[in-house]
């Protein structure tokens, strides 16, 4: 009785813990790459103002069927246009336990080419694991984002 009477006070001692050391992280987490491209802003923008636009720069969407500008499903993932004005386009990616990232892309004109700013925004819950997980995606988004971008600024030149 004394050895589960132990398991049991460890066990929640260890929680309490992991727990204090996940809310010493940050409750929100940015994720941001940027490339400057050497191309008029409005070119840029034709590429990212709708997802038609995405599918010839997003691995994974050159495959897949777009039924519309604004919404379409990524492998276990959505993503959704918000807004889309020539200098900022703002969006949702929706992963499938509801987790949402908000998605920014800044356009900003710079003499003789574009600087293009893609983000990542999340909320993270408190939880300790999730909290602590999250300080994979910098590495795991971030890879994405600058593959991704590469691939915009290829394209893009290309025109």
């Amino acid at each position: 009785m004394k050895l589960i009477k132990l398991g049991v006070i460890s066990v929640a001692i260890l929680f309490t813990i992991v727990t204090l050391i996940g809310l010493l992280f940050p409750s929100k987490i940015i994720v941001s790459r940027t490339t400057e491209i050497a191309q008029h802003n409005d070119s840029i923008f034709a590429f990212t103002k709708d997802l038609f636009g995405w599918q010839k720069w997003v691995k994974g969407l050159q495959n897949q069927p777009i039924n519309a500008a604004n919404k379409t499903a990524l492998g276990n993932s959505t993503i959704i246009i918000i807004s889309s004005t020539p200098q900022l386009i703002v969006g949702k990616w929706i992963e499938k336990n509801n987790d949402e990232q908000l998605i920014t892309l800044s356009i900003i004109p710079a003499q003789n080419s574009t600087i293009v700013n893609w983000q990542f925004e999340e909320k993270i819950k408190w939880y300790p694991w999730a909290r602590l997980s999250s300080m994979i995606n910098e590495s795991v988004i971030g890879t994405m984002m600058e593959e991704n971008l590469a691939r915009l600024k290829q394209i893009a030149e290309k025109k």
